[in-house]
């Protein structure tokens, strides 16, 4: 609870609307000890999953949160990730959706957090865990930014996972070009909400998060806020 308070503490000072803060604490308690039944969906959906340190699963802590708020999501078919490490949340996504195909965009190279993390490992695990999707193509991956993508990019997805840079202005551009290429009805879900690496609390993705709901809240039909938010375009 004491991580609740901290998170609630957070929210205010950055000034977070008050019905984006009522949200969090509504869905605080249905999530709260819940990793009980996220491990039984990670023991059967990464049984052979390769990793270069397998405390670090933050992903795996919002399975439970994710299969309950898009269970009854049965049209997401084509899937953009941006920020995919070693693919765990590309393999949720492809299990939890049957027939869908996701790309993957990232630069394996890392942002701020990441100084001391050896990307041609990350890489190759990831290459290692999607090898039967990318061998289907079921699974595209590009190596590239985010900005890149979707400078190049056409097609409207059915739902967008944003995981990739995590400051504030990259979060801000990744909000922009991941709505514009949502389709309607679609779902954007957003990582690391509650996410605190820079000392000044602003620079951290809750901020555009935040600013991004306000400015096209008039567009969203479902709002879901936790550490992850998943927003329905109307």
């Amino acid at each position: 609870m004491t991580k609740f308070f901290k998170n609630l503490y957070r929210l205010l000072s950055i000034g977070s609307p008050i019905f984006i803060i009522l949200n969090y604490i509504r869905n605080f308690l249905p999530n709260y000890k819940t990793k009980k039944k996220s491990k039984k969906i990670e023991n059967i959906i990464y049984e052979k999953f390769q990793s270069v340190n397998y405390n670090e699963k933050w992903f795996c802590n919002n399975l439970y949160y994710l299969s309950t708020n898009l269970k009854n999501s049965k049209n997401v078919k084509n899937i953009l990730e941006i920020g995919s490490y070693e693919g765990r949340s590309a393999i949720f996504f492809l299990k939890n959706f049957s027939d869908s195909k996701i790309t993957c965009v990232d630069t394996w190279a890392g942002s701020d957090e990441h100084s001391s993390v050896n990307f041609e490992l990350i890489e190759k695990n990831f290459d290692l865990n999607t090898s039967f999707y990318q061998s289907n193509n079921t699974l595209i991956k590009h190596k590239m930014t985010s900005n890149e993508f979707f400078k190049e990019n056409h097609k409207y997805f059915d739902l967008i996972y944003v995981d990739g840079d995590h400051s504030s202005d990259q979060v801000k551009i990744d909000l922009i070009n991941s709505w514009n290429a949502l389709k309607n009805g679609g779902f954007l879900v957003l990582d690391d909400y509650m996410w605190w690496y820079y000392k000044d609390l602003k620079k951290n993705p809750s901020t555009p998060i935040n600013d991004f709901i306000k400015t096209n809240i008039s567009n969203i039909s479902k709002l879901v806020v936790w550490q992850q938010v998943i927003i329905q375009k109307t």
